[in-house]
């Protein structure tokens, strides 16, 4: 299949076991469709870590073809930064956006030390998550780093107002 547009899925959380899992299955299609011009990712999903999809947008930026991301239903969270990742962002009417403020979830017992280097963790991911957002929008990171404090669904419309989106599309 020459020139093929590869088409796949990416659904459920943002954790290391579905990223992987994502990541080698973009690999296998690139190895059976070397000729492929782009690659189309139809995104749902409720978000996760930080780290995770920060890893996968940079892969999708290294790889050799147009790289097309679309909203099918909600885009939440940590799934902004791999929705982020297309050359092309498409969303549906319907579908939305939520950003918010980096949250951590920790067990067990933590010195002031302890708290200090993850609340200095959590500072510098939201700045590569503004930074990211900026790049792709038309807003800058001060905006996007507001909108996260207070935590914001963002409408499709409102989406491609803030130059998240290039598309509102009906899905053919």
């Amino acid at each position: 299949m020459e020139n093929a547009d590869i088409k796949i899925s990416f659904t459920g959380s943002v954790d290391e076991e579905n990223v992987r899992a994502f990541i080698n299955e973009i690999k296998n299609l690139n190895e059976k469709f070397p000729d492929s011009t782009a690659l189309t990712i139809y995104i749902s999903s409720s978000g996760g870590s930080v780290d995770i999809a920060v890893e996968l947008f940079y892969f999708l930026k290294l790889l050799d073809c147009k790289v097309r991301t679309v909203n099918i239903s909600c885009v939440n969270s940590a799934a902004i930064i791999i929705f982020a990742a297309g050359d092309e962002r498409i969303s549906l009417p319907c579908s939305s956006f939520y950003v918010h403020s980096i949250t951590k979830h920790l067990d067990g017992n933590f010195t002031a030390a302890d708290l200090l280097r993850e609340v200095k963790e959590m500072s510098a991911n939201t700045d590569k998550i503004a930074t990211i957002l900026e790049s792709v929008s038309n807003k800058d990171k001060t905006y996007w780093k507001r909108l996260m404090r207070k935590g914001c669904l963002l409408t499709a419309q409102k989406a491609k107002e803030l130059g998240l989106v290039n598309d509102i599309s009906e899905h053919k």
